[in-house]
């Protein structure tokens, strides 16, 4: 299944959520959240025999590349909701139009009454969660509070208290351990100081790292290398953290590798 990028689920209202793919004013169009797929306005993108604008074709994309935008959000898995299996499987049973006796059946056997109150209990964490969204959007309004995470992709393994670090946070691990200097083709390159013990700050500068590959653009195994040499001796520890904690996906025999939600075919 696929995953949302980081940029497109940090960065995503619950419209462009539920939809799948969002408003991109840099690109001046809709970019898909799942791959990265972009569709600049004023073009016209054949679909079948159709031919549709803009938003139409990344709607239409999402659903045909991706299965729909429940099928992106389902494939973070049910705890990126908060939701307990059974409720996920209500959840799901109710987006396929099931009725009450359909879902009690595929429960195992439970009552009507029991996927009622299973529907009772969804529609009051949509409540819960409609206050909770407002308060921190009040609260990020002040400026205060506990201040923003550092996001990171949502197929990463360990986002959880290991990975919990705020923005101004980052920026001193990163200040710590990197040395920015010239890269190749006259873009920045960065250079490793020394390599972190502590996870939390391996994840902060793995994520940079990243960002010296172009999402969107396949890269042969010597490409990869050739971008990872200069930042640390053991490029090849570095290649394997970034393939690890999904920054990075590559094919089974390491013939191409991808920014994970980059819009990389594999």
């Amino acid at each position: 299944m696929d995953n949302m990028s980081d940029h497109g689920l940090s960065g995503a209202s619950i419209e462009e959520l539920a939809a799948g793919f969002a408003r991109d004013e840099s690109l001046k169009g809709y970019r898909c959240l799942a791959c990265g797929a972009a569709f600049e306005d004023g073009r016209v993108y054949a679909e079948g025999e159709a031919l549709l604008l803009a938003e139409r074709a990344a709607a239409a994309h999402v659903a045909r590349s991706h299965g729909g935008a429940y099928a992106l959000l389902k494939g973070l898995g049910d705890e990126a909701a908060g939701l307990p299996e059974v409720q996920g499987k209500v959840l799901d049973l109710l987006f396929e139009g099931k009725s009450d006796e359909e879902i009690a059946e595929a429960l195992g056997g439970k009552s009507a009454s029991t996927v009622r109150n299973h529907r009772f209990n969804l529609r009051r964490r949509e409540a819960e969660a409609r206050i909770f969204l407002a308060m921190m959007r009040l609260v990020d309004g002040r400026g205060a509070g506990a201040g923003r995470f550092l996001d990171y992709p949502a197929g990463m393994p360990a986002r959880d208290e290991r990975a919990a670090i705020t923005e101004p946070e980052a920026a001193a691990v990163e200040a710590k351990y990197l040395a920015a200097r010239p890269g190749q083709d006259g873009k920045p390159g960065l250079a490793l100081a020394s390599w972190p013990k502590r996870q939390k700050e391996k994840l902060v500068l793995l994520r940079r790292i990243a960002g010296l590959f172009e999402p969107g653009r396949r890269y042969a195994e010597p490409e990869v290398n050739a971008l990872l040499m200069p930042v640390w001796d053991d490029y090849v520890t570095i290649r394997r953290y970034l393939i690890e904690y999904r920054f990075l996906d590559r094919k089974p025999d390491g013939s191409a590798y991808w920014v994970v939600g980059g819009g990389a075919a594999p």
